[in-house]
């Protein structure tokens, strides 16, 4: 008898949580960036890899653009519990300069919303859009409740949604279950806080192919987060360019091109290696030349040790 009442005791005191975010990962939405689990002026993410920023305490899961937010993407109770605390009211702006952060001290959250579960533990959802926000504080809220929608509020450089989680006031990676230290260490994710459909999608490649295409002129990379993807290649247009959006590239990366048209290859190149980490950056490739009907491919190539991690294959139809 007291064996089963023990199980009993451990199996209700387990905290899991879910996916913060309606949406379907690696096609609609991507994991951007992970805890910070050093303490020190050094980085480490949940792998002890380098998908996160000094400081960073949750989970970054974004959307691709400004335009994505339109869709109200629903951000969700990643776990039951009773609301503690709610703010909205905060405006969307993309942070992009020293005086945007400045605006935003304080409210670095933005709009969002702080869950109250048992057992001591918080989880806390960030940069939500105005205006969206479905829930008031002291309600209860069941796994999968929509909280609001996904926005740029506060010290947001992309659209997404910040998931952190406390336990008794200490923040925890929710990916290994760690509290952040002097060292990093993660072995396994055993301890993960994240059931076990959630955790399936987490991994140490956090880099990511998010966007590629076909287009009739260079692209500019800082309209990419603002428009999303390029207008794709059309008859008339003045050059064919080859290019792809990507997350999450590490020193040494180096990207592989071949673009396609219907007389032939167009261009096919390597670029160099990577100098530096990078969370966001794109490349392309083409000439300039007339475009004319008929098919495109483009076949992009993310290499790192001369070993394919990421790959696609777009497809243009110009008629």
């Amino acid at each position: 008898m007291s064996f089963l009442c023990l199980a009993s005791m451990a199996s209700a005191e387990e905290f899991k949580v879910g996916l913060p975010i309606q949406c379907e990962l690696e096609k609609d939405c991507y994991i951007q960036s992970l805890p910070d689990l050093l303490e020190t002026e050094d980085t480490a993410d949940s792998f002890c890899q380098g998908a996160t920023y000094d400081g960073h305490k949750g989970v970054d899961i974004r959307l691709l653009s400004l335009e994505d937010i339109k869709r109200n993407v629903p951000v969700i109770a990643p776990a039951t519990g009773t609301v503690k605390a709610v703010r909205d009211g905060v405006k969307d702006i993309l942070m992009t300069t020293p005086q945007d952060r400045q605006r935003v001290k304080g409210k670095e959250c933005g709009n969002g919303v702080v869950i109250e579960h048992d057992n001591g533990y918080e989880t806390q959802l960030c940069h939500l859009k105005q205006g969206s926000i479905a829930v008031q504080k002291g309600i209860r809220v069941n796994k999968g409740d929509t909280l609001g929608f996904v926005g740029t509020s506060g010290a947001s450089e992309f659209p997404h949604v910040h998931l952190s989680i406390r336990k008794d006031g200490q923040w925890f990676d929710p990916v290994s279950g760690k509290k952040p230290g002097s060292t990093c260490n993660v072995t396994s994710n055993a301890e993960t806080l994240f059931d076990a459909d959630t955790i399936a999608y987490f991994s140490e490649n956090t880099s990511r192919l998010i966007a590629s295409g076909v287009s009739g002129s260079v692209i500019e990379h800082k309209q990419l987060v603002i428009k999303g993807a390029p207008k794709q290649a059309s008859i008339g247009d003045e050059a064919i360019v080859g290019w792809a959006w990507f997350i999450n590239l590490r020193k040494g990366d180096r990207i592989k091109f071949l673009l396609e048209g219907p007389n032939g290859i167009i261009s096919e190149i390597t670029t160099d290696p990577l100098e530096r980490k990078k969370a966001s950056y794109s490349a392309f490739s083409g000439k300039r030349r007339t475009v004319e009907a008929g098919e495109y491919k483009l076949n992009t190539e993310l290499l790192r040790k001369n070993k394919v991690i990421a790959q696609s294959l777009h497809v243009h139809i110009v008629e």
